[in-house]
């Protein structure tokens, strides 16, 4: 192996270091792209979630909204149960007392008929018969 110069190997680490210096900047500028392309993308991302937190806001305002129209229809609905009830226990209450008023009038009529043996019967004067005429 021949020997080869300090001037010689120097120059030769000179220039793999200028080569490997191109290199990093070449690196440096390719890692400066990526590094805007990422802020990109994080801005772009970020944008998106806010779209989506949007949305989702907007989601959960109308089932705000429907739980209170749901909300609102079962106390309705809970008030026309109660009208009902109030109503059939109003019904019952009138059914019941023409009930009892019917039941005492057939307990008469049947005292009347059970004690009708026991009293001299009245027979009423018999009706006139219509004519009957030929036309």
């Amino acid at each position: 192996m021949p020997e080869t110069s300090w001037s010689e190997r120097s120059d030769r680490i000179e220039q793999k270091l200028d080569n490997l210096s191109t290199t990093v900047d070449g690196l440096s500028a390719r890692v400066d792209g990526l590094s805007t392309r990422v802020d990109g993308f994080s801005a772009s991302v970020d944008a998106r979630f806010e779209q989506v937190d949007t949305r989702f806001a907007s989601v959960d305002k109308r089932f705000d909204e429907m739980r209170e129209e749901m909300a609102e229809g079962f106390r309705e609905v809970q008030e026309h149960f109660v009208e009902h009830r109030q109503y059939t226990e109003f019904a019952y209450e009138r059914l019941d007392r023409r009930m009892t008023e019917g039941f005492s009038r057939l307990e008469r009529k049947l005292d009347q008929v059970i004690d009708a043996p026991s009293r001299p019967r009245v027979t009423p004067p018999p009706r006139p018969r219509p004519s009957k005429r030929r036309r």
